[in-house]
């Protein structure tokens, strides 16, 4: 429904006050005619009345002077009273009146004027009737029917434009929701890019970028060598070969290529078995428990921590001896890689960058996304100690 129109009951209430005025109107005419009353001044009067009124209920709300309604109003009652002289059974359109003045008019001035018009019926009706008492009490019955009426007319509007405008509040309630449904779907997506962001640069900085380091570390000392070396020369094909090969693992997010030839340790093993060929680092492997019990998102995580912590230990480190254990037990597997190098602050924050910086932070991802802890020991000149427990289901994943 558009604003400011009327409602049902509001137009059914309307419909009301013009048939009532069509009933009094023929009621009136007919006894005039009975009484004969009905002369030619009257049928004028009448028809005058008449034409004014329907003009006024067509196109007097429509103007938007505020003075057009009463002025059609003062006009409609004098024809009234005109019409009342010359037959008094047309004063019960009193009651038709009154209405419309409480309808038009503001309450103050509405209820002087019902008094009004209702003085005016007891004197055109005073001369004919049967008593005093029914001259004076049935139009007084009427004004007080009429300011009934019109304070019931009043709160269903009242009630009718409260209903209307918590039917807009909910509208607009409803449309809220819906954007509120939108941006959470669309904060979801971002939230999932974000996610499947950060476990692509954990992957690359894990696999791709720590087998370019070697590569780059590889290749600088062939430079310095003469003549070449083909020993070196054919590390940095394998790591070149490695490389490519996890990088298409990468693209198509499948598990790493080590874990599809062996089990876990053996994975690791190989890795310290690299570690110790390209830098000369003593590397090496303990492990208890069954490996059969953890699952495969599990050792994907665990060979890229261990491939992380490796690559560090490797650029920053400066040690000669490193130490990756694993332990299965009922419930999770624990991962230490420990090692004799200088050592670090672990309070001062690591600069990211060339030098490896984002590694840390990936790991910590890493095992917390699988519901696991990591912790990191360490003090200059003693070396560092990463330790980490995954659930062996992965933390439900």
């Amino acid at each position: 429904m558009p604003p400011g129109a009327p409602s049902a009951a509001a137009r059914a209430l309307q419909f009301g006050e013009h048939a009532l005025f069509a009933l009094l109107l023929f009621i009136g005419v007919t006894q005039a005619a009975a009484n004969g009353d009905l002369t030619g001044p009257l049928i004028g009067l009448v028809a005058a009345f008449t034409v004014w009124y329907v003009l006024g209920a067509v196109f007097a709300a429509r103007m938007p002077k505020r003075w057009v309604a009463p002025l059609w109003f003062a006009v409609l009652a004098a024809l009234w009273v005109a019409a009342a002289i010359h037959a008094p059974s047309l004063a019960w359109l009193a009651f038709a009146l009154c209405l419309l003045a409480l309808h038009l008019l503001p309450w103050v001035p509405g209820v002087i004027t019902v008094f009004m018009v209702t003085g005016m019926a007891i004197i055109v009706l005073w001369p004919t009737a049967s008593s005093p008492v029914s001259a004076v009490l049935g139009p007084v019955i009427g004004a007080f029917v009429t300011l009934g009426i019109t304070v019931g007319y009043s709160m269903i509007l009242k009630e009718s434009a409260a209903r209307g405008q918590l039917l807009e509040e909910l509208s607009a309630a409803q449309a809220d929701l819906v954007a509120v449904q939108e941006e959470l779907a669309t904060a979801q997506r971002d939230a999932g890019a974000l996610a499947e962001r950060a476990r692509l640069a954990r992957d690359i900085h894990d696999t791709l970028a720590q087998g370019y380091s070697s590569i780059l570390l590889l290749s600088r000392a062939e430079l310095a060598t003469e003549p070449p070396n083909a020993a070196l020369l054919a590390q940095i094909e394998q790591l070149a070969g490695e490389n490519l090969v996890e990088a298409r693992r990468v693209v198509h997010a499948l598990s790493p290529a080590q874990l599809d030839e062996a089990p876990l340790p053996q994975a690791v093993r190989r890795l310290l078995d690299r570690l110790a060929a390209e830098s000369g680092i003593r590397a090496d492997l303990e492990v208890s428990g069954d490996p059969r019990l953890s699952s495969m998102s599990v050792d994907v995580a665990v060979l890229r921590l261990v491939q992380g912590a490796l690559a560090n230990v490797r650029q920053h480190a400066d040690a000669d001896r490193v130490v990756v254990s694993l332990a299965y037990e009922p419930t999770e597997l624990l991962i230490d890689v420990v090692d004799d190098g200088v050592g670090f602050d672990p309070a001062v924050p690591p600069l990211a960058g060339d030098a490896g910086g984002f590694g840390l932070r990936a790991l910590r991802e890493r095992v917390a996304q699988l519901g696991g802890r990591l912790s990191v020991e360490s003090r200059p000149g003693e070396g560092a100690a990463v330790a980490a427990s995954i659930p062996l289901d992965g933390g439900g994943r």
